[in-house]
């Protein structure tokens, strides 16, 4: 049932909060910092009480993960609220739709962490086993997905097993130009020897860690480490282009507004293996989460 305007604005309030502060609020314990939870059918998932709906269980799962500042309502097709990827995909796939909340400005290794151990507690407790996993991230959390593939696996979890594909909708796994921006922008602002200027880099400098990991697309505790990809799941990237004509300059001075083409497809990572890529002309970053054309990619990689 969709909430309330008021309702939505307050989460949408706290999501764009978190994605600034969320690392401040989350280490003070604010009210104010989201907590991680997997939601099904616009509601968060009680791990105790999955029989309890009367519906048959499903061997599959589709879990969609969002990016920064945002909420899982960034999936739904505009005027169809809870119809978004998962909800369409897992019509012919015969899957569970599933989505995640989480705090975008903790740091994405501490949050790869935590959704490894949530996706353990997931399959475990689901009431029957979990053959196939599929994992959808927008923008960081694409990155997310891949963080909690890698500690996954380094810690054994069982559920690493049942990833059959991974899927990257704008994620910049080399870096985010405007992330990069701000942290250059900052920098040059407190050099200089005007006190309201320095005073301007250092609100900027304020951002979160999870916008610092996104400089660089670092995913584990180690900037410079950049781990492959999960080796037993297929991969796919899929990039946007603000420009309807690839050659287009704004194409290539600002991708999809804020993720460059070579960084959502991995361009620069060491040893980078994608099970397939597709680029959209004239999709800015947000209009990939939730775009018929990019459903029709997905469906003709899933089916």
């Amino acid at each position: 049932m969709p909430t309330s305007p008021l309702a939505h604005w307050q989460h949408q309030a706290s999501a764009i909060l978190s994605g600034l502060l969320g690392d401040w609020l989350a280490s003070r314990g604010n009210p104010l910092a989201i907590d991680m939870q997997l939601y099904r059918h616009g509601r968060p998932l009680a791990l105790d009480d999955l029989m309890q709906d009367g519906q048959t269980p499903r061997r599959s799962l589709v879990i969609l993960v969002h990016g920064l500042t945002e909420l899982e309502s960034i999936w739904d097709f505009p005027g169809q609220h809870g119809t978004n990827y998962a909800t369409a995909l897992c019509e012919g796939l015969g899957a569970e739709p599933l989505s995640l909340r989480y705090n975008t400005g903790r740091a994405i290794p501490d949050n790869g962490r935590a959704l490894a151990q949530q996706l353990d507690a997931l399959v475990t407790a689901w009431p029957v086993p979990v053959e196939n996993l599929v994992l959808i991230g927008h923008s960081m959390g694409g990155l997310l997905i891949r963080s909690a593939c890698h500690y996954g696996e380094a810690t054994g979890y069982d559920w690493i097993r049942a990833v059959d594909s991974c899927i990257y909708l704008g994620s910049p796994h080399d870096g985010a130009w405007l992330a990069r921006l701000a942290q250059g922008g900052a920098g040059v602002l407190q050099a200089l020897p005007r006190d309201y200027l320095r005073a301007i880099g250092d609100v900027i400098d304020l951002r979160s860690v999870g916008i610092r990991n996104l400089n660089r697309g670092q995913i584990t505790d180690q900037p410079e480490e950049q781990p492959p990809l999960l080796a037993t799941a297929r991969h796919y990237a899929i990039c946007g282009l603000l420009g309807r004509h690839r050659a287009n300059p704004a194409n290539w001075l600002f991708g999809d507004a804020l993720v460059h083409e070579d960084s959502a497809r991995g361009h620069h990572q060491p040893g980078w293996q994608l099970t397939d890529q597709a680029t959209f002309a004239g999709i800015d970053h947000i209009r990939l989460a939730h775009h018929p054309a990019v459903l029709a990619q997905l469906e003709d990689w899933l089916r």
